[in-house]
């Protein structure tokens, strides 16, 4: 029979609870098992990530009650318990710990807010259609993690990547990103935004991370008013007709689904550029390849795409950000001349890369995702379906 028990060490009961992968993790409880200790790492209450659960929880409460969301709280609940499982099974392999798995959770979280899967009503509680295309998600979120390691870190932030292969490569006959416009202008709109940018500043703020927020924002918001202007329009199945003029540039920039995104997907710590000036480059250059991408989208699964893709993109140049925004720091500010850390030629360094299999899979999904998104701008198929003539029902 197992014994099983739960103790903690008295003389380091008070010490930090060390990082995962360190030697000893000291002041953690144990779960002792046949005789073999294993460390088990419990989340703390200042856990910045506890932050973020907290704010993406009330918006899907807000969106179980009142936004209709066309989403299950089964579809939830199973796309969370995938990741929280691979995380906690791949950490134990790894490190014979058991850690609780807060980034998988919220990987989880981050899919089923945005992804949707076709038939799926509201008010279908308990539903599992199009389950599976919750788990394709989850799985290949927690593969992008755990497989694409140049350096040794993760790339991509990981729910971007599964959001955007899931979606490119199902297609939306079968699944579709959540709408660009949650209702009409009023209470529970109005308390959601709410909910969002209070939390941005809750979650952003001791990350410093509102600059690169900003930076974002201000060349998106000023690049997608001149597309309004000069006349572009996408077709969305909430909207009869095509979507122009301001209430073009009010979905595409004001959108809470794009608050979300630049506050709480952009901002992941894990992939962002650890320096101020890094983080400014980061900003704006996903600003630059989201309207890039937007621009001759005419549907509205394609600009939600173009938004995804492009942190998918700039993610993989954050290590040339982080190294552009390392230099120009060691600079100075009496244009000194600073020799690069490592001697080797250029050219032999890059070609070194290149030979490393996680670089090449870095590689290929950041080309090949705007790549096929730009190719959405084609599909006539697509056009149909957002103008509620073929296949996805007409929302209520």
């Amino acid at each position: 029979m197992r014994r099983r028990a739960w103790r903690r060490r008295s003389d380091v009961a008070r010490a930090p609870v060390a990082a995962p992968g360190s030697a000893t993790l000291t002041g953690a409880p144990r779960l002792v098992l046949r005789g073999r200790e294993i460390p088990v790492v419990l989340p703390r209450r200042r856990d910045p990530r506890l932050q973020l659960a907290a704010v993406l929880i009330t918006v899907q409460v807000l969106g179980q009650t009142v936004l209709d969301f066309k989403l299950s709280i089964a579809q939830i609940l199973v796309s969370i318990g995938v990741c929280a499982v691979v995380e906690m099974t791949v950490t134990f392999r790894r490190e014979q710990i058991l850690m609780w798995p807060a980034s998988a959770m919220l990987t989880g979280n981050s899919v089923a807010l945005i992804l949707r899967a076709s038939g799926t009503e509201h008010g279908d509680w308990w539903s599992l259609n199009g389950i599976h295309y919750f788990v394709l998600a989850a799985l290949l979120s927690l593969l992008s993690k755990y497989l694409i390691r140049p350096g040794g870190r993760h790339l991509f932030n990981p729910s971007n990547v599964g959001l955007v292969w899931t979606l490119l490569v199902i297609g939306p006959t079968g699944v579709f990103p959540q709408y660009l416009w949650w209702g009409p202008l009023g209470v529970p709109v109005g308390v959601t935004v709410a909910v969002i940018l209070v939390g941005a500043v809750w979650v952003l703020r001791p990350m410093k991370m509102i600059p690169m927020a900003l930076a974002f924002l201000l060349p998106y918001a000023a690049l997608i008013g001149v597309f309004a202007a000069s006349g572009r329009s996408f077709y969305a199945i909430w909207h009869p007709g095509p979507v122009s003029g301001a209430f073009y540039w009010v979905n595409i920039v004001l959108s809470p689904e794009v608050l979300i995104f630049v506050f709480f997907m952009m901002s992941d710590p894990q992939t962002a550029p650890k320096t101020p000036v890094g983080r400014i480059i980061y900003g704006v250059a996903t600003a630059l390849v989201a309207a890039g991408l937007i621009f001759f989208q005419p549907t509205e699964f394609g600009v939600k795409l173009g938004i995804l893709s492009s942190l998918t993109v700039t993610c993989a140049l954050v290590p040339m950000i982080e190294r552009a925004s390392r230099w120009l720091q060691r600079r100075g500010h009496q244009g000194a001349i600073v020799q690069p850390s490592d001697p080797r030629p250029l050219p032999r360094r890059l070609a070194e890369a290149a030979l490393k299999p996680s670089v090449v899979a870095a590689a290929i999904i950041a080309v090949a995702a705007p790549v096929d998104t730009a190719a959405l701008a084609d599909n006539h198929e697509l056009i149909l379906i957002e103008q509620g003539l073929s296949t996805r029902p007409n929302p209520q």
